[in-house]
């Protein structure tokens, strides 16, 4: 980035006619957010504005003097910088020196960039030439809000440019600086860069101009209340590396001029007038819609709007800050939520199963399919005489508009393994399973005239508890079930016993019949049978009670 303050600068703009040279550029690449909010005292001199013109603009600078090692004029008590204004009513010879946005861009004439041109040729001499530099280093303990010093350019370590303090972080010994001659503010600027500014040098007037256009507001603003992105952009390419020209409508206490600003193109053309013929910008009254100046809380001084904007933004960067760590912090808790959650479902049994009375083999199989209730097709086909096929069921399901959810072993292994073990031995084992809503089961029951009381009962409980996520409906048959399924056990055992020694004693009755039977004899053979047979059942059985 060219910088019009360097050493080597010594041609400057003349006339309104001549192109505009690349050392007068927008310094957009050094406005950068900040997420902390501090104040700068500026105060703001305007000459008479009678004749400015014809007067000869005179530095407050001397001829640079050669001082020795005992006595430098180090300016380390000053809070604020002088700002002086020579554009007059009306301005021909104006060149934009910065520019945020509509409301906030500085200007300077053509005059006084000559005489800055000088002026800070020799400082940067000074600067880079001084024969006790350390001493000049701004230590911790000096540094303080609103301090004036001079701090080295980003880019060109030759530029040294007039700033002031508007922040220090200690923690990375960097600091946020105001540069008052660019009109634009610069963050992140290691201490080592700053230096204390001697006295001439702070002395010097500030010549670059704070303004905004008059009677136009942003049609379409931002959070902030400040001009959206594609304004700023229009307005930056409007007023680029053009001639310019600016009448003075007003000023603000804080020192920010009202203008209408004018470029050449191929035509001439009000920046102001451009803005609101694109719906970019409204008409307003600056008079009424301005509001009351942010002041110093010790000085109760304006504060200088571009100062004003600083502010603003680090207010805003930190509520966003402070939103986005809400915003973490609630999906933190809502993943946090859903774990427990699913640990919880993870510890409830994935089916339920309920038999119906006044039927020996016919039970109600529950699913709990995510937060659905569900039913397998193999428990709604058992339910009728005869069983309803799984295509049947699944036209009813698609004509009334409830779509069957298709589980395998691979998308639910642990579902499918549970109710494979429930399926009866004449359900061929497919590798996918159906499952139907509640209500689509509760439709075909109705639509086959069932009056089983019972039934409707238990499908409106686990309809109610699918609606409410009542986890209690699966622990309830969590706790009940491993009391059923000892007591089971045990009544199975008991009648496996009992079967074992009927079969003993009708194998021992076989054994004794074929004893005392010939071989010739006819039924020898069909008794032989039945021995064989009682002999295979018995060994099953025993075998079974024995696992």
């Amino acid at each position: 980035m060219a910088h019009r303050f360097a050493s080597s600068t010594l041609q400057s703009n003349t006339t309104i006619n001549m192109q505009i040279s690349n050392n007068v550029i927008f310094n957009q690449e050094r406005s950068l957010l900040t997420s902390r909010v501090k104040q700068t005292n500026v105060s703001i001199i305007e000459p008479d504005m009678k004749d400015r013109q014809s007067k000869q603009i005179k530095s407050t600078l001397k001829t640079p003097t050669i001082y020795n090692d005992d006595f430098i004029p180090i300016d380390d008590f000053s809070n604020e910088f002088t700002y002086e204004s020579h554009l007059g009513r009306f301005c021909k010879n104006v060149i934009v020196v910065s520019a945020r946005h509509p409301h906030s861009f500085f200007l300077q004439t053509v005059d006084d960039l000559t005489h800055s041109d000088n002026f800070f040729s020799k400082m940067n001499e000074f600067y880079n030439r001084c024969f006790d530099a350390q001493r000049l280093v701004i230590s911790k303990a000096a540094l303080r809000v609103n301090l004036c010093c001079v701090a080295r350019d980003e880019i060109e370590s030759d530029v040294w440019n007039r700033a002031q303090l508007l922040e220090y972080h200690r923690e990375t010994d960097q600091c946020s600086l105001l540069l008052v001659d660019l009109g634009t503010w610069q963050e992140c600027v290691p201490r080592a860069n700053l230096r204390h500014i001697l006295v001439p040098f702070r002395n010097e007037c500030v010549r670059s101009v704070p303004c905004r256009l008059a009677g136009v507001a942003p049609a379409k603003p931002e959070k902030n209340g400040l001009w959206n992105e594609y304004a700023i952009k229009t307005f930056r390419n409007v007023i680029d590396n053009v001639p310019t020209e600016v009448e003075v409508l007003d000023r603000s206490p804080n020192g920010s001029y009202f203008v209408n600003l004018f470029v050449t193109h191929e035509t001439f053309v009000c920046v102001n007038d451009f803005l609101l013929y694109h719906k970019m910008a409204i008409p307003v009254d600056d008079c009424k819609t301005l509001k009351p100046e942010e002041l110093d809380p010790i000085t109760d001084k304006p504060l200088l709007a571009i100062i004003y904007e600083f502010n603003l933004q680090g207010e805003l960067l930190a509520e966003e800050i402070k939103a986005n760590q809400l915003k973490q912090r609630e999906e933190q808790e809502k993943k946090y939520e859903e774990e427990q959650q699913r640990q919880s479902n993870c510890r409830l049994p994935c089916i339920r199963i309920i038999d119906i009375p006044s039927s020996s083999y016919k039970r109600l199989i529950f699913t709990r399919y995510n937060n659905w209730i569900m039913i397998p097709w193999f428990c709604i086909s058992s339910l009728f005489e005869p069983s309803l096929s799984e295509s049947t069921i699944e036209r009813f399901a698609i004509l009334y508009k409830f779509s069957p959810v298709i589980i395998t072993p691979l998308t639910n292994a642990v579902l499918c393994a549970h109710l494979e073990k429930c399926m009866l031995s004449n359900h061929e084992h497919d590798t996918k399973i159906a499952l139907y809503s509640i209500d689509c089961v509760r439709k075909l029951l109705l639509n086959h005239h069932f009056n089983n009381e019972f039934l409707f009962e238990r499908l409106d409980e686990a309809r109610e508890a699918e609606m409410k996520d009542d986890q209690e409906f699966w622990e309830l048959f969590s706790s009940t079930s491993n009391s059923s399924f000892v007591e089971n056990k045990k009544l199975n055992e008991e009648s496996k016993q009992s079967k074992i020694v009927l079969l003993k004693s009708h194998r021992d009755q076989l054994e004794n019949r074929l004893e005392r039977m010939n071989l010739s004899n006819s039924d020898y053979k069909s008794i032989e049978r039945q021995l064989t047979d009682t002999i295979e059942q018995l060994s099953g059985i025993s075998s079974d009670s024995y696992s």
